[in-house]
C-alpha cells in the first residue's frame, strides 16, 4: 500500500514539473494565446500609469500596436508574442521624439 502512495507521489511531481516547462510553440496557440494576453496586459499597464515617463509609455503603446499588427499578418499568437518578448526598445526608443499617426500619447 505505501509503495503504490509513494508512486502515487512520484508521479504527481514528475507530471507538475513537466507541465512547468511547456515551451510555446507553433503547435501551442492556446497557451502562447493565454501568455500574450498577459504580455499585452503588462505592456498596457506601463502604457497607462501616469506617473512612468512618456518615453516608457510610448514605447508600450508602440510594442503593443506592433505585436496586434503582427498577429494581424501571421495570424499566430506565437509570432506576436514572440515580438514582445525579444524585440528590442532600441528603434523605438530611437524615433522616440516623432508621433506616429494614431498614437494617442503626447502629440
Amino acid at each position: 500500500m505505501i509503495k503504490r502512495q509513494f508512486y502515487a507521489l512520484l508521479l504527481t511531481f514528475i507530471s507538475f514539473s513537466s507541465v512547468a516547462n511547456i515551451v510555446a510553440t507553433p503547435e501551442n496557440e492556446d497557451i502562447c494565446q493565454q501568455k500574450y494576453v498577459k504580455e499585452v496586459f503588462d505592456k498596457q499597464v506601463q502604457y497607462s500609469n501616469s506617473q512612468n515617463s512618456p518615453q516608457v509609455r510610448r514605447t508600450a503603446e508602440r510594442h503593443i500596436d506592433r505585436a496586434r499588427e503582427v498577429y494581424g499578418e501571421t495570424s499566430s499568437f506565437c509570432a506576436a508574442l514572440n515580438y514582445l518578448q525579444n524585440e528590442t526598445s532600441n528603434g523605438l526608443q530611437e524615433d522616440f521624439q516623432r508621433a506616429k499617426t494614431g498614437e494617442s500619447q503626447f502629440k
